[in-house]
């Protein structure tokens, strides 16, 4: 009888690990197919995370294939010991999501590396470790065009990952012609923008520009509200036309807020109080009060970007400190069902716990309470409601059709041969011209 349970059992413990095998290989595979990128942090000390050309620290992650042009990745480690970091590559669909491609089959040299650029941060109140690293570089290079993230981990084990930072490859084989213009909807022409578009496909190589050809439109760097799935109005040749109303259209929101903290020597006009207590500098923002029902007055901006800057010190990165910023914005009463957000590279472009506003029901406001590095800032807030659309500014910043607002226009080729969405168009600019 005992023999006979113990067979069973061993049947048992055989069928058991078959079927771990067989769902760790396929279903594994599916769920990392299905997770969603992101430029996030995933250990609590790191911090400061900026992605962008070696030329310009404003600039997107966007590059060239087979160029000259490189990308530079930065951020802070504000634990005590510096760490054994590496970095990889991993290249997405056009939403993403992982390709599922192997390495050699976008890159050549080696599959990882060891980030041996770092600095201590130098006369800091809180002290950190400010990583670099510069890529494509000798020692890997990415030969597929398409969106990618770097991946960073720790000693050596993948599965030890620190952060991750969305970049892109392009291919310039599509010619992108733009306009932005108020909305052609009565109802919106004083709220939202649209983008017209005509896309040139010719040297692309398509055969059926409908199904292979995803097109995606992002406003600001925000790609959480991004348009994707579009299809053309109409073809004319191998131009694509994009302009039918209300297809390609954005909230116009408003010029973004900013936060000057490039020095605790002094009071920027949007600070109230700047204070040297025992965990650091503390800076007590002014009422950041909501816009919805105000004129549009137009501010310059950066759109919604981070500048790290210490006016009194020479090298920012390593010398600029970190400050505790502390955020308000007072309403007559609570907003509702939903959450409030702060917005922008701040956030890393996204919503996250950590840029979550919390109601003050006794001062009727909502507050933040951020560690920050020196610099400057643009963000905004964004509601989210637990019973609407995606979240917006439209009860905290107001939309205006006249804002000015940075676009992208991303044009993707479902690539059979390759099994990937390459990028092969790319254009930067802005609603007002430029």
């Amino acid at each position: 009888m005992k023999q006979g349970l113990s067979l069973i059992f061993r049947k048992v413990q055989i069928h058991s690990t078959v079927l771990t095998v067989l769902t760790t290989c396929f279903w594994g595979h599916t769920t990392a197919a299905q997770d969603v990128y992101k430029t996030e942090s995933f250990s609590p000390d790191i911090h400061t995370i900026l992605i962008h050309g070696t030329g310009s620290e404003l600039s997107p992650p966007v590059i060239n294939l087979n160029g000259n042009q490189q990308l530079v990745l930065r951020f802070d480690d504000l634990s005590d010991n510096v760490k054994d970091l590496y970095y990889e590559f991993e290249h997405c669909t056009y939403d993403w999501k992982s390709s599922e491609l192997d390495k050699y089959d976008f890159q050549e040299g080696y599959e990882n590396d060891q980030i041996n650029d770092y600095e201590l941060s130098f006369n800091t109140l809180i002290p950190y470790t400010n990583y670099r690293v510069e890529f494509p570089n000798d020692r890997i290079q990415i030969t597929q065009s398409g969106n990618y993230i770097i991946r960073v981990f720790e000693d050596r084990d993948p599965e030890k990952v620190v952060l991750t930072a969305r970049f892109m490859v392009s291919e310039p084989l599509a010619q992108i012609d733009t306009k932005v213009i108020p909305s052609r909807i009565v109802a919106l022409r004083q709220y939202n923008q649209e983008v017209d578009m005509s896309i040139d496909v010719n040297k692309v190589g398509s055969l059926n520009p409908y199904q292979e050809i995803e097109v995606v439109v992002v406003q600001n760097y925000r790609w959480d509200n991004a348009k994707k799935n579009l299809k053309p109005s109409f073809t004319n040749g191998s131009k694509l036309m994009y302009d039918m109303p209300g297809t390609v259209s954005f909230d116009g929101t408003n010029e973004f807020r900013k936060l000057d903290a490039k020095s605790v020597q002094y009071r920027s006009e949007e600070v109230r109080d700047v204070q040297l207590l025992n965990d650091g500098y503390h800076i007590y923002m002014a009422d950041d009060e909501p816009r919805a029902y105000q004129k549009y007055v137009f501010d310059a901006d950066i759109n919604g970007k981070t500048l790290i800057k210490n006016d009194d010190m020479v090298n920012a990165h390593t010398e600029a400190d970190y400050v505790w910023v502390h955020f308000y914005f007072p309403v007559d009463a609570m907003f509702g069902a939903g959450d409030l957000y702060l917005f922008g590279q701040v956030s890393n472009w996204d919503l996250n716990n950590q840029t979550k506003l919390e109601y003050n029901a006794d001062g009727s406001f909502y507050t933040l309470t951020k560690l920050l590095k020196q610099g400057y800032y643009n963000y905004q807030f964004l509601w989210d409601s637990n019973s609407q659309g995606s979240p917006n500014t439209l009860l905290t910043e107001g939309n205006h059709s006249v804002t000015e607002n940075d676009y992208q226009v991303f044009v993707y080729f479902k690539d059979q041969r390759n099994f990937c969405h390459r990028l092969v168009g790319y254009k930067l600019f802005n609603s007002s011209g430029q």
